[in-house]
């Protein structure tokens, strides 16, 4: 009976997903396995093959002209240039669903040739046995760039490398320089107070108590999903993830015995606690904030009831556009800093693990060198400085965010943001402007530009991010040149443990409202750690230091 229902299910889910294939299986390349050409991973094949695909494909792309997900200048340069066809049999338009579609589509066994799948189903394809041993095909037919990567990157590749051998290819991302975050304050309103130091967390408490008196409101401005009062951690010499994430992401390091445990764990946390209580008596925290959603909060600092906000390095798109509006001038706007700390000294900036996906090829695929000429292609196109493109190839590729047309073919350079801002930052500083040799850079100069110049809010959030000495990219460059960093000890996925808890984080963050808001003492966060440990924190960390605490 049990067998017949699971069989009586793989046929519901094949038809579920057969008319998104019927819709774009129009092959015209060969499905049987070609000879590898000789030469270098630009060597087209002489009869063109044909490789399977899934996509999950935001909904911001934009095509042109009749084009779509399956047809653009990808698609077609894939085929002209380098022999292969590719074949999507199906795509998630709005990127929300990609992860349900693709379990469904592991389900029925038939899987496509390349595909991106998070670390569970990378865990539960290898249990089945179902992906390709990639190590030959990566080191003899994929470019040497992208194997380069592992330069700057050495250690998450071996989360995708069982028995050394490789079954998947990181996804990579854009680099650690995106991850450090910054208190973010009101240039007028800085500037209107003297542009005073901000050194020490009494500094801040001084500045924020004088933007409370001169223009009413509160301070800090935070929801309450705790997310971005979980930044200031490194102000007080602890470091936390991201309880506002629909995972719980902790952030997981060595305490003084070796042993590594989260950030909640640690006994700075609880200086962290006294301060933000402290905070909330005083109305640096609004008296309300328990009922402030992300919109709510981003609201507040619009209208100009607040003038500080810890936040990521792209906040100047997240306020600056609506904040310049609201207040009808070009000098209100926010304006990164550096984590003031207790006594002044230098404060870290926190890196955690940052690879999401992996790039597995099914063991079904007859042609898995095809593959990395993808790849490698893909990397050429958007992050090789040798690439020498038409303006109307360059625009093909990258206008409206089809530099993510590729895919499951997508692969970034770990160093690209890095890049980018060295390359944005100079060309702003002198006007050279031939080196801006990706899309990114070459965006985020214009927007750049468009806000010095004709104080345009839309370029206001690149402008922030990397466009003069002391924007947010400046300040994690400094902290990442001089080490100043706090990495995480879990260089890679949670263990398979993890998936046996449930809602830790609700245990954690109702005692943590409850001490900041005065309803129990901080003394009471001993026994909320007590039964966050209970109730699965124990199970959690115990797997982390038995997966990793030998590393």
């Amino acid at each position: 009976m049990r067998k017949l229902l699971r069989t009586l299910l793989a046929m519901l889910l094949v038809l579920s997903i057969m008319p998104l294939t019927a819709a774009f299986a129009q092959t015209i390349g060969t499905r049987e396995a070609q000879p590898i050409p000789e030469g270098d991973w630009k060597t087209p094949y002489p009869t063109v093959v044909n490789i399977t695909t899934v996509k999950g494909a935001g909904a911001d792309l934009v095509f042109e002209d009749g084009d779509s997900h399956t047809n653009n200048p990808w698609t077609r340069a894939w085929l002209d240039q380098l022999g292969i066809e590719v074949t999507h049999e199906w795509v998630d338009d709005g990127n929300t669903q990609y992860d349900t579609k693709l379990n469904m589509t592991i389900a029925t066994g038939n899987l496509p040739d390349v595909f991106k799948v998070n670390y569970v189903q990378f865990r539960q394809l290898m249990q089945a046995d179902l992906l390709l041993d990639l190590t030959d095909y990566y080191n003899e037919n994929l470019s040497q760039r992208i194997r380069d990567y592992e330069k700057t990157d050495p250690d998450t590749i071996k989360q995708s490398t069982v028995n050394g051998r490789i079954y998947g290819i990181p996804e990579y991302y854009y680099g650690i320089i995106d991850q450090p975050k910054d208190l973010w304050i009101r240039k007028d309103w800085y500037e209107d107070a003297g542009s005073p130091e901000l050194k020490t967390i009494e500094d801040f408490e001084n500045l924020a108590k004088l933007f409370m008196e001169k223009y009413g409101g509160y301070g800090l401005a935070i929801e309450n999903k705790l997310e971005n009062l979980f930044m200031t951690g490194p102000m007080f010499g602890v470091y936390l993830g991201n309880p506002a994430n629909a995972n719980a992401q902790y952030f997981w390091y060595k305490d003084d015995t070796g042993r590594i445990k989260a950030g909640i764990a640690h006994p700075e946390f609880k200086k962290a606690l006294t301060y933000w209580a402290k905070w909330y008596e005083e109305g640096i925290i609004s008296p309300d904030f328990a009922n402030f959603d992300v919109n709510k909060m981003t609201q507040d600092l619009v209208n100009g009831k607040a003038g500080m906000q810890p936040h990521y390095q792209w906040q100047g798109w997240h306020v600056g556009p609506n904040l310049v509006g609201a207040q009808g001038s070009d000098n209100a706007y926010m304006i990164p800093f550096p984590f003031p700390t207790e006594d002044g000294s230098q404060v870290l900036g926190q890196i955690g693990f940052p690879n999401n996906r992996v790039i597995v090829v099914a063991k079904t695929c007859t042609n898995p060198a095809a593959v990395m000429k993808l790849l490698s292609f893909t990397d050429h196109i958007m992050f090789d400085p040798t690439t020498k493109l038409t303006e109307e190839e360059f625009k093909g590729y990258t206008d409206g965010q089809r530099e993510h047309a590729p895919g499951s073919v997508e692969i970034i350079d770990p160093m690209a943001d890095m890049i980018q801002f060295e390359h944005v930052l100079h060309a702003l500083k002198t006007g050279e402007t031939q080196d801006l040799f990706t899309a990114g850079m070459q965006k985020k100069y214009g927007d750049s530009i468009s806000w010095i110049q004709d104080k345009n809010p839309g370029g206001l959030g690149a402008y922030l991010q990397q466009g003069f000495d002391g924007c947010a990219y400046y300040n994690s460059k400094f902290l990442i040149d001089n080490d100043f960093l706090k990495r995480t000890d879990v260089w890679g996925p949670p263990p398979e443990e993890f998936d046996k808890t449930v809602n830790t984080i609700d245990v954690l963050l109702n005692g943590v409202m409850e001490i900041i808001m005065g309803v129990q003492p901080v003394e009471y966060y001993d026994t909320v750690l007590a039964n966050w440990y209970a109730q699965g924190g124990q199970i959690m960390e115990d797997a982390i230091n038995a997966q990793y605490g030998g590393q």
